[in-house]
């Protein structure tokens, strides 16, 4: 069974922005940790104001291994702060 993870960003432009630039920096780093596939989407129209990140996995264990590691990564950290302040 493969698992697709999405994540739904929200925020204000300023955010939305840096969730742009992140998710592209993100990609070696998530494929390290274990997934595969990530994309990238934002909509062509109405609210701009929110962005979805998808990734996919094996496996309920693969896709547990990753959230494990991702949470512990430098760059999550940072990033969340990042969004947070934005």
């Amino acid at each position: 069974m493969e698992i697709t993870a999405v994540t739904t960003w929200q925020g204000t432009p300023a955010a939305i922005k840096f969730v742009v630039e992140a998710a592209q920096g993100a990609v070696e780093i998530h494929e390290s940790l274990g997934a595969s596939n990530p994309r990238f989407m934002r909509p062509v129209s109405g609210d701009q104001g929110v962005a979805f990140y998808s990734v996919d996995f094996e496996s309920v264990e693969s896709y547990g291994a990753f959230t494990d590691a991702l949470r512990k990564h430098e760059w999550w950290t940072q990033t969340e702060q990042a969004i947070a302040d934005a």
